[in-house]
């Protein structure tokens, strides 16, 4: 996601999964939400159900959202993202960081790196999240893949909307 300082965010999470999920928003402050019910730590979205988050990005910079619920388990499962928050008076047409003439740039690419462990993704798939209680999947994790925005080589090379990749 990418927004401008100052404007409101507002992030609505349907629940696709047979579990509860929430996210989180470290960084932004006075995060409303409407919908679900309360959590260990903000309100979730029960399976099949939607929650919605609204905040004033306040604070410019790079920062990560990500599950609220069971973040040991569902941001290595991919429930992770980047939010960029453009400083109050960012130009497009002249993009500096800084907001300082030095630090003008042509491109900016954002990598989001992450990583997983297959077999707690195969216990999942197969026997569904509650399989890993009582054991240490999660305390012994040791990561074997690593993407890079969602995805390993070689499609890390792929260009946007790439047949085989719908959703990214």
């Amino acid at each position: 996601m990418v927004v401008n300082q100052g404007e409101t965010v507002t992030v609505t999470l349907r629940n696709e999964l047979a579990v509860p999920v929430s996210i989180v928003f470290p960084g932004q402050e006075n995060v409303v939400t409407t919908g679900g019910s309360l959590g260990l730590i903000t309100q979730e979205a029960a399976p099949g159900q939607a929650v919605t988050y609204s905040f004033v990005a306040t604070r410019s910079g790079t920062f990560q959202y990500h599950s609220g619920t069971d973040p040991a388990l569902q941001v290595e499962m991919g429930l992770v993202g980047a939010l960029i928050v453009r400083p109050a008076g960012f130009d497009p047409a002249t993009p500096r960081a800084y907001n300082h003439q030095g630090s003008a740039y042509s491109h900016e690419t954002l990598f989001l790196l992450s990583e997983m462990d297959s077999r707690i993704h195969e216990v999942v798939e197969t026997q569904g999240p509650s399989a890993l209680a009582g054991t240490d999947y999660l305390t012994n994790y040791f990561a074997n893949y690593w993407f890079i925005n969602g995805r390993t080589a070689p499609d890390t090379m792929a260009a946007a909307g790439t047949p085989w990749l719908p959703s990214q």
